[in-house]
């Protein structure tokens, strides 16, 4: 039974939960990021590369950081993780060439591990404390929702600040000052109750979490169809400044466009509780794999005048993708090995990330970016037939 103060105070960690991401997502320079590179000199392959560092990193540590956030707390690991956040910014703010970039992506990719190994897990084990879990996917979709919304006006005020001074460095110094405040609020939460491991050292406890995931039938496809698709998802998201000029968008409008993205991605993740208790596990998985097919090949014929509409509406879908997925694994996953199994999703999405990312930019340069487009839609196309055979054998089981 928790008592008044307990109860108190980690119900205080859902809203000091939604103000932390507030801070850790306003940030200002998602419409100028590629543009910024390529004013430091990099060509189109150092930028995918520095991005396959990225996910590199990300994919070597986000196991180890969720084996540590299950033995010495989620509190603890998003610490690290929001002051190597801040870090990162900076060494952006700061650098001049690609071995500077490559370190400051370096930092954010343990950042980024660690954030994934721990963030869902404390808002969830937060949740289950107080008896709420049922709430998450409901609640963590609110937190998706605000991060997008602030990632909108902050994409907005981007464009305009590299405007107004002329400058796209300084949207990245503005943010590194600005994520400042979210260490003050990671600092106050209230830590998590830590479950009994029965396992006795990181290893077993990573050998018995990973034999857990390989073999529950609906962990293992939701960890195969997110890395797919997630994957695909990452290297077009690089792919859509380029994609913007290819269609003759004025740069002028880019702000607005990353603005509609965001704000359409936070409209989906506040839909995605009631889209997913109406539509049923099987029917959303297809559906939204069937939205970003759609878009992804729509990229593909570089329409002129409404072409804009399909990166809009992958985050619009995108928005939807993130809590009801974190919850179908969160709620099939023991609490001891949950912050491993998801951040041995996150190993697996990583690691297709950094397969793809280099691999679709061979073949825009090779050939077009129409053609990595394409390339992607067959991807998804096989993800698409994974997802329906294996769920229609999971069916045939449980009969």
């Amino acid at each position: 039974m928790l008592s008044k103060i307990r109860k108190k105070k980690l119900e205080s960690n859902i809203w000091k939960f939604y103000l932390y991401r507030v801070f850790s997502t306003l940030v200002f320079v998602s419409p100028i990021f590629v543009l910024f590179l390529q004013e430091n000199k990099l060509s189109m392959i150092q930028i995918m590369l520095i991005q396959s560092i990225f996910t590199t990193v990300v994919m070597l540590s986000v196991v180890p950081s969720g084996i540590i956030a299950d033995y010495f707390g989620r509190k603890n690991v998003l610490i690290v993780s929001t002051i190597l956040h801040i870090a990162g910014w900076f060494l952006y703010a700061f650098g001049h060439n690609f071995l500077d970039f490559a370190i400051a992506e370096t930092v954010f990719g343990i950042s980024a591990a660690a954030w994934m190994a721990s963030g869902s897990a404390f808002f969830y084990d937060s949740l289950r404390e107080l008896g709420k879990e049922e709430s998450y996917k409901r609640l963590f979709g609110n937190t998706v929702g605000i991060e997008h919304i602030v990632s909108a006006f902050a994409a907005l005020a981007g464009g305009y600040i590299a405007t107004y001074f002329n400058s796209f460095r300084l949207p990245f110094l503005v943010s590194g000052l600005v994520v400042l405040f979210s260490l003050a609020i990671v600092l106050s939460f209230t830590a998590t109750k830590n479950y009994k491991h029965g396992d006795k050292h990181y290893f077993l406890h990573l050998k018995n979490a990973t034999k857990f995931a390989a073999t529950h039938p609906r962990i293992r496809l939701f960890i195969i169809y997110s890395a797919i698709s997630l994957a695909i998802l990452f290297t077009a998201y690089i792919f859509y400044q380029p994609y913007l000029q290819s269609i003759k968008i004025s740069l002028v409008y880019f702000g607005w466009i990353y603005f509609a993205m965001s704000l359409l991605a936070a409209a989906g993740a506040k839909i995605a509780d009631k889209a997913e208790s109406y539509l049923g596990e099987r029917k959303i998985l297809i559906l939204m794999l069937i939205f970003f097919l759609i878009s992804i090949y729509g990229m593909s014929l570089e329409l002129k005048i409404i072409g804009f509409i399909f990166p809009i509406l992958i985050f619009f879908v995108g928005g939807v993708f993130q809590p009801v997925i974190s919850d179908y694994i969160n709620k099939h996953t023991e609490s001891e090995h949950r912050a491993t199994v998801l951040a041995l999703n996150e190993l697996v999405v990583e690691f297709f990330a950094a397969l793809s990312a280099p691999l679709f930019g061979w073949v825009a340069d090779l050939w077009s970016l129409a053609a990595a487009f394409e390339f992607m839609a067959v991807i998804l196309i096989i993800n698409l037939f994974i997802l329906i055979s294996v769920f229609t054998i999971i069916r045939r089981r449980e009969r």
